[in-house]
């Protein structure tokens, strides 16, 4: 069975649906994403991997835009 790794994280720049959609592609074209979940209202990003993905990566893959990707750090009870 595969393991699968899912983090969510928040998106810089985002204002429109074009905005989410162009996030949802080139983070989906990173090394080892399955699975991209863009919430326009949140400005997160759920990505869902194979393996462990360094933001710096993550960054990389929205080169050539103004986005900008951060990882929320879940809250703690």
């Amino acid at each position: 069975m595969e393991n699968s790794i899912k983090h969510t994280y928040h998106v810089g720049g985002m204002s429109c649906g074009g905005c989410a959609a162009t996030v949802k592609n080139k983070l989906s074209a990173a090394a080892g994403v399955t699975s991209v979940k863009v919430d326009l209202t949140k400005k997160e990003a759920e990505i869902t991997s194979s393996q462990a993905i360094k933001t710096e990566e993550l960054q990389e893959a929205l080169g050539n835009t103004h986005y900008t990707i951060s990882e929320l750090n879940p809250e703690i009870n």
